[in-house]
């Protein structure tokens, strides 16, 4: 199969090899359809080309992903070009029973992204964090991640602090399905920072370097981000833990006696073997899947009396205890100076942008 026909450059060899992941990957695509537990793929995979995940506006009907972008450092009602940076999200159907997204966050502005904060809110995911640009410093309160890393925030805010121009590509994998990825269970990667050389070989870390350094457009990036997961693919694993984490994702205000009936099991025997698989019990689990809708909740306008009805809180001073417990700072803080991203819908993000004033930042030795 040939290369995508927007390159129009001679690659070099490094991209030869990337481009070639599209080639394997095809493979993937069919063996993604038949181990999925769901319906079959619809979608026709003979005339599902690499080169359609490269298109200017990522045409769905061909591409078969969602794809949204969002300007950063513009008008609410901008358009993504008139930013200082942009925030692309894209979703696949291919692997909708894996995948909630993959960010990404491209700010070449070196001095407007030192003005920033970007934080990964705690939730139920499983983060793959890459970079392309200069290195973010990323911590999670007093400690400093790999500039590579994989985690599943349950506490505090994993934050990331620019040192210059900034591209970070942040790949969510569902929690129930993370396995079907990443071969170590998922309570290893509680609020864990884990370099990715550790879960892939060194070889792919550095092809996905390459990849990332190389790509001309966050098109390119996905791309060959998303042939990367499809090769790694593994059958779906169907147990009690991960069907239950399923149900919480769906329903987190679910009693834990309904949901262990639901399963047929016992409450006591559905939190060993929660507790086992993800590293924490169904109860904090679907408390942060709550504080997940929490966010979406409040970034639809709401209230926080409303935002608190809506996720099952009996009021506004049980949501503060609840951000308190889980991120340490009220809602006001942990929201306070966050950009307007020039798009409506970023209730479907777990990030929050936030403009760092000079004393907000962390002093550190030069």
């Amino acid at each position: 199969m040939s290369a995508p026909a927007c390159r129009s450059r001679e690659p070099t060899r490094s991209e030869a090899e990337i481009w070639r992941w599209f080639d394997q990957s095809q493979v993937s695509r069919r063996q993604a359809c038949n181990t999925r537990r769901a319906a079959p793929c619809v979608l026709d995979l003979d005339r599902f080309k690499p080169g359609d995940f490269m298109t200017a506006r990522m045409n769905q009907k061909h591409a078969g992903m969602n794809f949204v972008e969002y300007a950063i450092g513009a008008g609410a009602n901008a358009s993504a070009h008139e930013g200082v940076g942009i925030l692309r999200c894209f979703r696949s159907p291919l692997l909708s029973d894996t995948l909630e997204a993959i960010w990404d966050c491209d700010i070449p502005d070196g001095d407007f992204a030192r003005a920033l904060t970007i934080k990964c809110a705690p939730g139920t995911s499983l983060q793959l964090i890459g970079q392309y640009r200069k290195p973010a410093e990323i911590h999670q309160r007093t400690a400093l991640l790999p500039a590579k890393c994989a985690t599943q925030i349950q506490s505090h805010a994993v934050t990331l602090r620019p040192t210059g121009a900034l591209g970070v590509v942040i790949v969510c994998l569902r929690s129930d399905a993370a396995s079907r990825i990443v071969e170590a269970p998922l309570g290893e990667f509680a609020n864990a920072n884990l370099y990715l050389g550790d879960l892939f070989s060194p070889s792919e870390v550095a092809m996905c370097d390459d990849m990332l350094a190389t790509a001309r457009t966050s098109e390119e990036r996905i791309a060959g981000v998303h042939a990367f997961l499809l090769r790694h693919l593994r059958p779906h694993t169907d147990n009690l833990a991960n069907r239950a984490a399923l149900y919480l994702r769906k329903n987190p205000t679910m009693k834990m006696d309904c949901l262990a009936a639901k399963l047929g099991s016992s409450p006591r025997h559905l939190s060993r073997v929660f507790n086992a698989a993800f590293g924490v019990g169904p109860k904090r689990f679907a408390r942060l899947a709550r504080f997940q809708k929490i966010l979406a909740e409040r970034r639809n306008s709401r209230s926080w009396s409303q935002v608190a009805h809506a996720c099952g809180l009996t009021d506004q001073a049980h949501l503060v205890r609840e951000f308190h417990d889980i991120v340490g700072e009220a809602p006001t803080d942990f929201f306070t100076h966050e950009l307007c991203i020039g798009a409506h819908g970023m209730d479907e993000a777990n990030l929050i942008i936030q403009h760092t004033g000079p004393t907000d930042r962390p002093v550190t030795e030069s």
